[in-house]
């Protein structure tokens, strides 16, 4: 009976531990500034290219990194490049509004990035 309880307690253990590890990969955290460098960036140049993909998603996954004072403004903005197919004039809508608010408040804050966005290619 004994090795029955330590059998299950040991698979409750695998399945629990297998479950956090499978959830640690969803998002990474890293500074706002370096998503805009390394990824924001990217997905321009690819867009640029003809590749409007990897700008969409990065488009649409933008408003959840906001501050929640400025999420609805960023929705406004991503979502009317969305519907005009102009992807890059959220870039500079976001650049001229939040400038000064950017270098106080984003520039060094950690975001969670989900990682679907981080492996456009």
């Amino acid at each position: 009976m004994r090795r029955i309880y330590l059998t299950i307690s040991i698979a409750v253990v695998c399945l629990s531990a297998s479950w956090i590890f499978s959830q640690e990969g969803e998002t990474r955290e890293m500074t706002l500034h370096d998503f805009m460098e390394d990824h924001v960036e990217l997905a321009e140049k690819k867009f640029k290219k003809g590749n409007k993909e990897p700008m969409k998603k990065i488009l649409e996954a933008i408003p959840s990194l906001a501050l929640p004072e400025d999420k609805e403004a960023w929705e406004k903005i991503t979502t009317d490049a969305l519907e005009s197919e102009k992807y890059l004039s959220s870039c500079k809508a976001c650049h001229s509004k939040f400038k000064k608010s950017y270098k106080k408040s984003y520039k060094k804050r950690l975001v969670s990035v989900p990682k679907a966005i981080l492996d456009l290619k």
